[in-house]
């Protein structure tokens, strides 16, 4: 195993609390490939079936999916360390929710169901961390069935908060469009930037592109 594939292992959180020779040890256990995709090639396309455990090792994906307006939206970046979609992988329905593209040349670890399986099963730490991992996701997911049940100003307030915590400054640099931003919540483009006019209008934030400014929300 070469260098970049062990560090790109010790990034995933599947790994975490292991050591270097732990994990070399465990992979002379099982069967895996090491699949290099180029800037641009779809990885896996949403409806597609979940067939390997495919970690990052090195460069970076991007997944996506087609929004209400037609528009393909942009629902997270992966990078190196990312066990990609592992709530999907022995799951009863294991397609795809997303289609998966490599933004740069990337690196991938492959193994299939049944030798990540025997890994899980040969420590508990291994477990444990998979249990983890899901969990992370459960709880991304039931954030995205509340912010469906909320109003618009209550869905904008609450992402641009969050984005606060996470980039840790009252400025936030806005990563979407406001298309993009718009079918990240599920509303017409006009009723987001509504939204955001009304609340700068009272007060609560100032807007220079995407950047936001928080004044008191």
């Amino acid at each position: 195993m070469d260098i970049d594939t062990l560090q790109g292992l010790r990034r995933c959180p599947l790994f975490n609390g292991l050591t270097e020779s732990e994990i070399i040890d465990l992979m002379h256990t099982v069967r895996y490939r090491v699949i290099r995709c180029h800037k641009g090639d779809v990885h896996a396309i949403e409806g597609s079936v979940c067939q390997y455990a495919d970690i990052i090792i090195k460069g970076e994906m991007v997944a996506s999916m087609m929004g209400s307006s037609g528009r393909i939206v942009k629902v997270a970046g992966h990078q190196s360390g990312k066990l990609l979609a592992p709530a999907f992988l022995f799951a009863s329905d294991n397609q795809y929710p997303v289609t998966i593209e490599a933004t740069s040349d990337t690196t991938i670890f492959r193994l299939m169901p049944a030798d990540l399986e025997k890994i899980l099963s040969y420590d508990p730490r291994l477990m444990m961390n998979y249990i983890k991992i899901l969990s992370n996701v459960v709880s991304h997911l039931t954030k995205k069935v509340r912010m469906l049940s909320m109003s618009v100003r209550e869905k904008v307030t609450v992402y641009l908060k969050e984005q606060s915590r996470l980039q840790q400054t009252k400025d936030i640099l806005l990563t979407f469009s406001r298309q993009e931003l718009a079918d990240h919540f599920g509303i017409q483009k006009y009723s987001l930037q509504r939204c955001l006019n009304e609340l700068k209008q009272e007060g609560a934030i100032l807007v220079e592109g995407r950047l936001v400014h928080i004044l008191s929300l």
